[in-house]
């Protein structure tokens, strides 16, 4: 009789193979290796089968945890939802749940009649002597046995023991996304500090917007415009999107938003969070030639240059982005003086930084700067 040896992808399969890998014993595992009259040779031969599955499983235990660590506390992932449904999971498992086939299969009793029409085949885990049954060790317990056996069964429960804890951190996780997920409160908190920590890239995601007269359609943004609430919102989109649909949603968010309060694009990626900052810098920009800039041979102060880039307020992350902008501005503006290379800046503002110059002491010299002419 032939054994069903397809593992459906879902969370029932997940428990029946915890359940039936957590029945093996020293019992069973006798009895299947009287069952199956295993030679001395095969037994070997099955001991280093199960070592090279280890093996295979131990990469893939590793991997799953690291994969594990930041998916729940992520709002958005490439993974979305596998938990829940299983099947991506699989994938992450393949190896622990063939490893298992295979081995569970060899110990499934041989049964030479054919199985009725009609009657769906019995699950390999389900009917494996190492699983199913009640089994008396040996009154003299396994180490009364040749090495082999002993080897054997040690190289099986550890094997097993992998399984438990693999499977049971895959049922762990799709636990306690569902508990997230019929949790608004601490929805609403995962995609904030999402949101948050994705704003560095979010300001380097622009250069496709670049060529885009029109902002395009994103799904995300227009369930977000049409929620009930910000939490109705969090709860029913967590894990359902990909992290380049929220970046994206963050992108057209900050655009939007800088839009209604007369920013440029490249404006409102540089002060997302402050416009009015955005406006003061461009009202400054055309009195930078008032502010005493001239340097060497008609070229800008570096100095003062560097001061007026903190006394804007960016991240120093995106301070190469900001020259850029008030170079195009200044020129715009009818500038006179002749900007200086980035390359140029950059050193000078590393020889402040490492001359424990602060941020606050440039951006507060410059402040002194702007009122002598005000």
């Amino acid at each position: 009789m032939r054994y069903k040896t397809i593992v459906e992808k879902n969370e029932s399969s997940l428990l029946q193979i915890i359940k039936a890998v957590e029945c093996f014993n020293v019992g069973g595992f006798l009895e299947s290796l009287r069952k199956r009259n295993l030679s001395t040779y095969e037994i070997d031969q099955l001991a280093d089968e199960v070592k090279e599955y280890q093996l295979k499983m131990n990469r893939e235990v590793k991997a799953l945890v690291k994969f594990s660590e930041n998916f729940l506390t992520s709002y958005a992932t490439e993974n979305n939802r596998c938990y829940e449904t299983a099947e991506k999971l699989f994938d992450h498992i393949r190896s622990t749940i063939s490893g298992a086939r295979k081995v569970l299969r060899k110990t499934c009793p041989r049964r030479m009649h054919r199985q009725p029409e009609g009657k769906e085949q019995p699950l390999f885990y389900l009917r494996s002597t190492l699983t199913v049954g009640t089994h008396t060790g040996d009154l003299f317990g396994i180490e009364s046995f040749e090495l082999s056996v002993q080897e054997l069964f040690r190289v099986m429960t550890t094997f097993f023991t992998t399984i438990i804890g693999t499977l049971g951190l895959c049922h762990k996780m799709i636990v306690s996304e569902r508990e997230i997920r019929e949790d608004a409160e601490r929805c609403l908190d995962i995609y904030n500090d999402t949101c948050a920590k994705l704003m560095d890239e979010v300001n380097q995601m622009s250069h496709w917007l670049g060529a885009v007269k029109q902002l395009p359609d994103n799904e995300l943004l227009k369930r977000k415009q049409h929620a009930r609430s910000e939490k109705t919102f969090a709860r029913e989109n967590y894990h359902q999107y990909t992290p380049t649909d929220l970046k994206q949603m963050l992108v057209l968010e900050v655009i939007r938003r800088a839009q209604n309060d007369g920013l440029t694009e490249e404006e409102a990626l540089l002060w997302p969070n402050d416009h009015q900052q955005a406006l003061k810098v461009r009202r400054v920009i055309p009195l930078f030639d008032q502010l005493g800039a001239e340097g060497m041979k008609g070229k800008m102060d570096s100095g003062l240059v560097i001061e007026f880039l903190k006394w804007c307020k960016v991240d120093s992350k995106l301070e190469k982005r900001l020259y850029q902008y008030f170079c195009r501005a200044y020129k715009e503006q009818g500038g006179k003086l002749q900007t200086l290379g980035w390359s140029s800046i950059s050193q000078v503002r590393k020889d402040r930084r490492d001359r424990d110059i602060s941020d606050e002491e440039q951006a507060a010299s410059f402040e002194r700067q702007l009122a002598k002419i005000a």
